[in-house]
């Protein structure tokens, strides 16, 4: 028990070094002032008087809206390029030697760099949402907790974005770990059209096997995005959350866990 509590404390104090260097990312902070000036946005529909400017949905779910793009595209921007930044400023090779110097494991090494980029996006997240909620809060009056519950989805795809930068920035150490992180998200994006086609067109049952089960490996980012938008009522959509959140977890916990063995070998030579 003391053992593993000395694993935990070496990947707890590597994470936090991580963060540290991750809050120093200019980058971050100018994405984060952006994100800000559009989630201002959101107090437009309640200043706006003609209800046909959005459609006649009330203020609050157009100020949602705003605050749900907002989010969603800048933790995108965040995670994956504050992300990127980071490991190759905290795994290059001189960094990792005076790392590896010291009584800690390989996979205490990326364990604990996974653990402060977690952090740090979910420092974001926090923000970012606190911003919405404010939003709604100062207008209506109302605490509309809503906002945490379906903004935490954001926060759970935030923990994939990281996983995917970190696995491919192993496989692949430079910027093009960012640009195939992003590819897979657009690849996510295109599943369920990619599902109607294979049901629409004759495959052999091989084929379409192995076709089925590459579309299920891919992260379900409209589902994702369906849950998220359900919880804050902006559309009555029907979705197996738990099925959806579970598989998310599980791509999480394999990426994970194929960066720890990956990182074995890491600029070995």
């Amino acid at each position: 028990m003391s053992n593993l509590f000395k694993k935990f404390r070496g990947i707890v104090l590597i994470s936090r070094d991580v963060c540290r260097s991750a809050l120093r990312e200019r980058m971050m902070y100018g994405f984060l002032l952006l994100a800000f000036l559009f989630i201002l946005m959101a107090n437009v529909p309640f200043a706006v008087n003609d209800p046909k400017a959005f459609d006649g949905q009330p203020p609050a779910v157009s100020a949602v809206q705003i605050g749900f793009v907002s989010i969603n595209i800048f933790m995108v921007l965040i995670t994956v390029f504050v992300s990127l930044s980071t490991l190759q400023n905290f795994l290059d090779r001189q960094r990792l030697v005076l790392l590896l110097s010291k009584p800690l494991s390989r996979w205490q090494i990326i364990e604990g760099v996974m653990l402060g980029l977690f952090e740090t996006v979910f420092l974001n997240w926090c923000l970012m949402t606190a911003g919405v909620w404010l939003v709604i809060l100062s207008q209506t009056r109302e605490l509309a907790f809503y906002v945490w519950s379906g903004m935490s989805v954001t926060a759970l795809m935030s923990l994939l974005y990281v996983s995917l930068v970190v696995f491919f920035y192993i496989i692949i150490p430079n910027s093009a770990a960012g640009v195939l992180t992003i590819f897979l998200l657009i690849a996510g994006l295109g599943v369920p059209f990619a599902q109607e086609l294979f049901d629409s067109t004759r495959y052999p049952h091989l084929v379409s096997s192995l076709l089925r089960t590459g579309l299920n490996v891919l992260p379900k980012v409209n589902d994702l995005w369906g849950i998220s938008m359900t919880e804050l009522g902006l559309f009555g959509l029907k979705i197996q959350a738990g099925f959806v959140i579970l598989h998310t977890i599980a791509l999480i916990a394999v990426l994970n866990a194929v960066v720890c063995f990956k990182f074995r070998r890491f600029r070995r030579a």
